[in-house]
Formats: structure tokens, sequence, C-alpha cells
């Protein structure tokens, strides 16, 4: 207990922080929190063994969300709740843990512990110990000013994770092992009683698998379906029931995930845009982050299928475009650099404009000056038929008063990093023609897009 308390007093004050932890081989999370007065540097680095890290990251998917729609809350209240890791019931962020343990301690009549405390036992502790670990100990702990540039330089995540194993060892968990098998430390707590384990285990996890496999006969996981309650989950195993819960949930995350993630399948959407559409599903609770989302984003799907996304055939139609600014380019005149990176085989746009046959393309062709010419594309459609895209005018018929990007894309037999793709997809029972550019290759911030 002393030990998640001390954790708590060292807790990630950023929902940054959170998302952007590091995991060694072992899946100990190591999470690096700053001081937030200068926000330059990082104060404290510390690790969290998997069920920890389980622990804030229920809080973090299913609380959080909760508690930041409360009906207590201001509306008025500024973005900074967004960003704090810990909120309260009222919606408000947590400035300070240490206030919510005192309360913690009170209600079950528990003797108050402070971080100095917790420090000065653990430090003392030590007594047995190498100086190695001593000193380990003692930067993993301290995360004052006056040691700080010290405790900078422990970033490395074995050495911060063999530092939380020897606190764990210092606290009494028997389950973390010594690295110096067969020492014995005379500070070693009392190895927690095998009656005090819950019924699920890992010893026994091809019970609890088994006991899922049967809920989900009778309750399978759906994208809108809600988890099974208590009492059906006792009907199909008593002492797993709790497992059973996380683990539907888990998997109903996983589906929601992947449903989000198939939407935006070839063009990364913006955190507001997945939000958004979250929103519009109508979940209530176990609700996907957005910032995961776009964390763990990836062009994905075969690319014969892209104009089945819907958000794409949107894009098309919207022509709204993001991360690509039209500039002048040296020796070139106009041209589209990115600003923004795009990986291999994302949709970065299309050539829009009007469709034409390839016979009236040449005819505009030839009445064309030289400079509105280089903005017609001419290909062949799935039937064989040579057609064009005219996009010599400034501004085409369906989008009178917008400029389209994809037209100012210039020309390269060598460093082409985007190619043209032809596609035709029905709308509303009408064929339509369409040209995509998908990146070649990763496209880096302030790059010239270029089509072979």
């Amino acid at each position: 207990m002393l030990h998640a308390q001390f954790h708590l007093c060292l807790q990630p004050t950023r929902v940054q922080e959170w998302i952007v932890r590091q995991t060694d081989r072992s899946g100990n999370a190591i999470i690096g929190v700053k001081e937030h007065k200068t926000a330059a540097r990082q104060v404290a680095a510390f690790a969290l063994s998997q069920e920890e890290e389980c622990w804030f990251d229920i809080y973090f998917t299913r609380m959080r969300p909760q508690l930041l729609n409360s009906k207590k809350r201001k509306r008025d209240d500024s973005d900074d709740e967004e960003e704090r890791f810990f909120i309260s019931t009222t919606g408000r962020p947590i400035y300070n843990a240490s206030n919510d343990l005192d309360r913690l301690h009170s209600k079950y009549k528990l003797k108050p512990v402070t971080s100095r405390v917790a420090r000065r036992v653990f430090e003392t502790a030590t007594g047995t110990m190498t100086d190695t670990e001593k000193s380990l100990v003692a930067d993993y702990l301290t995360h004052s000013t006056a040691t700080a540039e010290k405790h900078y330089r422990m970033k490395q995540p074995e050495t911060i994770v063999r530092a939380s194993q020897l606190l764990a060892k210092l606290a009494g968990d028997s389950s973390v092992e010594s690295a110096d098998e067969g020492r014995s430390h005379g500070t070693r707590g009392a190895a927690r009683n095998a009656a005090d384990k819950p019924a699920c285990t890992t010893n026994v996890q091809m019970d609890v698998q088994a006991a899922f496999d049967k809920l989900l006969e009778t309750h399978p996981v759906t994208l809108d379906g809600d988890v099974p309650d208590k009492t059906e989950r006792r009907k199909v195993s008593p002492d797993c029931q709790r497992q059973l819960y996380e683990r539907w949930l888990k998997a109903q995350m996983k589906l929601r995930v992947q449903h989000v993630l198939s939407y935006f399948c070839r063009r990364l959407p913006t955190e507001n845009r997945v939000s958004t559409w979250i929103a519009k599903r109508g979940w209530k609770k176990n609700l996907p982050i957005s910032a995961n989302i776009i964390k763990e984003w990836k062009p994905s799907g075969s690319v014969d299928m892209v104009m089945d996304s819907r958000h794409i055939q949107k894009m098309t139609i919207s022509q709204r475009w993001r991360g690509l600014l039209v500039t002048d380019v040296k020796g070139k005149g106009k041209g589209v650099v990115a600003t923004r990176r795009f990986q291999t085989g994302e949709v970065v746009c299309d050539y829009h404009g009007r469709v034409i046959t390839a016979k009236e393309g040449h005819h505009i062709h030839k009445n064309t000056s030289e400079e509105e010419t280089g903005h017609m594309f001419f290909y062949t459609n799935q039937k064989g038929q040579p057609m064009c895209i005219d996009a010599h005018s400034s501004f085409c018929e369906c989008h009178p008063e917008k400029q389209t990007v994809g037209r100012f894309i210039n020309h390269a037999k060598a460093g082409a990093n985007l190619r043209p793709r032809f596609y035709a997809v029905d709308t509303d029972g009408e064929e339509k023609e369409v040209i995509l550019f998908l990146a070649t290759r990763n496209i880096e911030v302030n790059e010239e897009l270029l089509f072979n």
C-alpha cells in the first residue's frame, strides 16, 4: 500500500506525459513528469508495473472521460482540465494528490503517510544494500529542486525499473526477484500471504479465458453493446467476474479503436475530427481516446479499396485537404509543400477538376496559354476510354470560390514522392472518376510534393 501511495505522489500530472510513456522489455511502463513552472526539464521518472499501469489506464480510459463530462463542471472552465491527468468528481483538475491521500487516510482511519516520510523510511531501509543500490533508491526517490540536476540524468529505462524493483522489495513485494539472487536483505518486508491473492491470478489464466469464452456465447462483444452486468458475470464465474468485466471492456475498446481506424484508413485525421466522429457514434462509456487513435494511426487496407473509405470520399467532395501549402518554388513558379509529415501509402490529396474526354482536353490544350495547359491530367479510365481532368481554370464549377490544391503539384521524373492512382466511386448511383495522389515514401515537413 505504501509503495502504491508513493507512486501516486509522483503522479503523471499531464495527459501528454501519460501518452508518451515508454515500455521496457519486461513490460514496465516508464513515466516522465516535468516541472510545469518551466515545462522544460524532467523532474521525475518512475516505473509502473503492468498491474499498476492497468490501474492508471482504467482510470484514464473509463473514469476520466466521465469526470470531464460531470454536470458539476463549469462550462466556462479553461482547457487546462483537458491537459491534467487527474480530474476530481467535479470535473476540475487535481493539482495536489496529497490532499486526496490525506482524506483517504482519514476515511479508513489510517496513519497519515507523506511523501517525505515515505522517502525517509525507504532510504533508512537501504542500510544493508550496496552503495550502487543505495544510490539508485536515493535518485529514484528524489524530486526536489536541490537534487533535480542529478535526477535528470536518470533516464535509462533499465535504471528506473531497477530502482523501482528495489523499492518494491523494500516494501515487501516478494514477487520481485533480486538481481543478485541469493543475496538476503535484512530490510525485506514479509512476503505476501498466498491467501491474500485474488482468486483469478496468472496461475489460472486458462480458467479466466474459458470463463470469458463462455460469457461471449451469451454476451458477444459488439461496438454498441453494454458490458454484461455483475449478475450475469457471476453466473459464469463468481470468482472471476471482475476479470470478465475488464476483459469484455478491453475487447470492446479494441473493436472500437479498429472501427475508428478503419474509417480513417488512408488519411491521418486531426484529433478534433476523431473526437467529433466518436461523439457521433453515440457511445456513452468505454470511449476511445482521440490522442491514442492519432498515435496509433497508419495507412491500412488494400490500395485498391481506398475509395471505399467514406472519409476519403468526403474529402474529395469537400476539397478540405490539410497539411498542404501552395507556395512559390524557385525555378518552377507555383508548387505545393507539406506542412505536416505524411506516411507511405497515405492519401495526400486528389487532382480535382472537370472530367472531360481526352479529345475535348486536347482541344482546350491547343487553345489555352502555355502556363494554364500544365493544369490538365490525361488518363485512361477502367473502360479503356482516354479521358482528361481539366483544371486549367483557377476555380472549378463545383467549387467556384475555392482554389483546389492538386492542380499545383509539379511533375518530376526523378525524386517524385507521389504516385497518381485512378479510382471510380459510385456516388448515389452515379459513377465518379477520381485521381488520388498517394505517398510513395514518408514525406517530411517543408518537402515539395512531386509526381511522375
